[in-house]
């Protein structure tokens, strides 16, 4: 694992939730039942997974020799088998992620690319992280190998959040990346605040749909969007446009904001759910290790 500290919210205690989270998250798939990408079965696949008692007919190349030499009881070694589809992180980079600079989101979500990679790598998939915001950023690729977590830690430290959220081009061209790797479509998750997405998220998620994507959405907000603490005379700026707003937070317009941001986040999610997405609220102060679990598991990369 990593023995130093990087980066400031990559501390160390940081460090540690990523090691509790590989221990709960390796138990997890050891409890699960076979699925759709990561079995247990006889084979010469990449990772140990288990012992069963030997069966006739089962192939004699797996006998556990040593085992039996001290034991005198035949067992077979299990391997998982993975598929070639690779997990993809794409992580929102707009300016909306930290509004007015302030980082609250855009660190939550970086924090939760990089659990979610180490979990991923934990059992030996293939990551890639694609930045995005107008444009879709060059990519980290990743081995199956979790020690490669000091170098996700470094990409996601130069990542900075700047201008206009364009998900549907993204998108686009991420299905293009797709094709022209010739990589089979595998679990793609979506890291962001879904601000200023509009009819693009649907677009966006129906073209990943269709391209074979499995879609899961990590929906990336403060509890300060959903229920700002404000009062009196506010001037309010766009963070991704050049627009400003005078208002005066009187108690009524907090709760007309409170119930659009309800119908906002009600959106989103329906968008979604009709795309065949699944959509995770993702508050920033909600416990990392309980999210990424809970992403992880409904995203079927650690079975249900």
């Amino acid at each position: 694992m990593v023995g130093r500290t990087l980066h400031g919210f990559f501390d160390e205690q940081f460090l540690r939730c990523l090691e509790r989270l590989h221990l709960l998250a390796k138990r997890l798939a050891a409890r699960a039942p076979v699925g759709a990408r990561a079995s247990r079965r006889l084979g010469d696949g990449l990772e140990f997974a288990d012992h069963r008692d030997y069966a006739p007919g089962d192939d004699i190349r797996f006998l556990d020799w040593p085992y039996y030499a001290r034991m005198e009881k035949l067992l077979l070694r299990l391997f998982h088998q993975h598929s070639e589809a690779d997990v993809s992180i794409l992580l929102d980079c707009s300016a909306s992620m930290a509004p007015g600079g302030a980082g609250e989101k855009f660190d939550y979500a970086r924090r939760a690319a990089a659990a979610l990679a180490y979990v991923a790598m934990g059992g030996l998939e293939r990551v890639w992280i694609f930045p995005f915001s107008n444009t879709l950023g060059e990519p980290l690729r990743t081995g199956r190998n979790r020690g490669q977590i000091v170098e996700v830690l470094e990409f996601l430290s130069t990542l900075r959040p700047s201008g206009r959220t364009a998900l549907r081009a993204c998108a686009d061209r991420f299905v293009g990346a797709l094709s022209g790797e010739a990589r089979r479509p595998g679990p793609v998750l979506l890291l962001g605040d879904l601000l200023d997405c509009g009819d693009e998220l649907s677009d966006s998620l129906s073209r990943l749909q269709l391209a074979g994507c499995d879609v899961t959405v990590l929906h990336v907000f403060s509890p300060h969007d959903a229920d700002p603490r404000l009062a009196g005379p506010v001037l309010l700026r766009h963070a991704e446009q050049d627009a400003q707003l005078s208002i005066q937070a009187t108690k009524d317009v907090l709760n007309a904001y409170r119930a659009a941001w309800k119908a906002f986040a009600t959106t989103c999610e329906h968008a979604c759910l009709a795309r065949g997405a699944t959509y995770v609220a993702a508050p920033t102060d909600a416990p990392l290790e309980q999210l990424i679990l809970h992403a992880m598991r409904r995203a079927g990369v650690l079975g249900e």
